[in-house]
């Protein structure tokens, strides 16, 4: 019966979280459109809508002639006018705002007025929407200000009730900044599950914590230094401590707003205590691989692998983590989140053994 209460409270607080956000944000967004049209000429056709979003690659235009929203090249478009007022941000820390009063040579001219307009070049534009949606829609005016940012919130839950009664949580929070010559990220992963049986009696099958801060500084080209110190415990497979600092150089193949590869290798030192056990200490080496890749649709699909071999002994003493993830966005902010997940260490307890792999689909918040 408790565990009944405890998740309906459960159930109650993820629906909160979850669907007021993007219940809100759709109310927003349309606000955010208003009576006057915008105008983009493309191949000799002028096209009435309103602009929704600007970006290094061209413009999204929700057409007035239907419904849907088409994605127009800047190379494609011939002329391009706005009434209303917009809000663009480029390069690093450039913001300007205007409306939209014409493209020429790579140069979108931004202004109230043509005497006082600003020519920014359209490869520089990190993104662009209506002043009213910033003014309007708390999470454009996050996504925007803090556009070097980006956090995501993850929720899982699930209640089983059988001859054994499960109940279990995930919790995961990730915050990232990349500003060049920089990038900062912290990760923290927290899951736990408690299961109840017929006869009264309560067991913790779950009760495993995971956290990283990752440094990254770029020194030449596409090669960086990074510092890695990461943390973790797994009570369920007697893991009551692990601490596994890394540092390195890495080599980044490819990156921008919506695609990463990336390759960093180097040394680390792993500090682990069994429960029963006692303690073991290690010296590693550290080879990691990180990929993310953004479909047009929004679908999104990324990788991380980690492995840690012992110097002396790589066959007993090692660390070995993978996910990957695959996010299906619902209503913005709100997507569904497929995460597959291996890890293989040494375990000094026979019965645990040393691999684990899991499949978990949560409710995932980004903004």
């Amino acid at each position: 019966m408790e565990m009944q209460s405890f998740s309906k409270k459960i159930l109650v607080v993820l629906f909160a979280i979850l669907l007021v956000p993007a219940a809100t944000v759709r109310g927003e967004a349309d606000v955010a459109g208003g009576d006057a049209t915008d105008t983009v000429a493309v191949q000799g056709q002028r096209l009435k809508g309103w602009i929704r979003l600007l970006d290094s690659e061209g413009v999204t235009l929700d057409t007035a002639y239907g419904k849907g929203e088409i994605k127009i090249d800047y190379q494609d478009i011939e002329q391009i006018s706005s009434q209303r007022p917009f809000r663009i941000y480029y390069g690093e820390d450039g913001v300007v705002q205007g409306r939209i009063l014409g493209i020429e040579k790579g140069l979108l001219s931004i202004g109230m007025i043509r005497e006082s307009a600003v020519s920014i070049r359209t490869a520089a534009i990190v993104t662009g929407l209506a002043l009213q949606e910033y003014e309007t829609s708390w999470l454009s005016r996050m996504r925007t200000d803090f556009r070097h940012w980006n956090a995501n919130l993850a929720l899982g839950w699930r209640y089983e009730r059988t001859a054994v009664d499960k109940n279990k949580l995930e919790f995961g929070f990730r915050l990232a900044r990349r500003k060049s010559p920089t990038r900062l990220v912290f990760d923290f992963r927290y899951a736990y599950e408690i299961q109840k049986s017929s006869g009264g009696v309560e067991v913790t099958t779950k009760d495993e914590l995971t956290t990283y801060l990752l440094g990254e500084y770029d020194v030449r080209d596409q090669w960086f230094l990074f510092a890695r110190p990461a943390a973790e415990k797994d009570l369920p497979r007697l893991i009551e401590q692990r601490l596994y600092p890394a540092v390195g150089i890495g080599y980044r193949f490819y990156e921008d707003k919506n695609y990463l590869l990336q390759l960093p290798f180097g040394f680390g030192y792993v500090d682990e205590e069994f429960k029963d056990f006692g303690e073991n200490t290690y010296t590693a080496g550290y080879l990691g691989f990180e990929g993310l890749y953004t479909f047009k649709s929004g679908v999104t699909i990324s990788c991380n692998l980690l492995l840690m071999p012992g110097l002396n002994d790589p066959g007993e003493e090692r660390l070995f983590r993978f996910d990957f993830d695959f996010k299906l966005p619902i209503v913005d902010p709100v997507a569904l989140l497929f995460r597959f997940t291996n890890v293989n260490d040494n375990n000094p307890d026979p019965e645990i053994g040393d691999n684990k792999f899991r499949k978990i689909i949560v409710k995932f918040i980004r903004s």
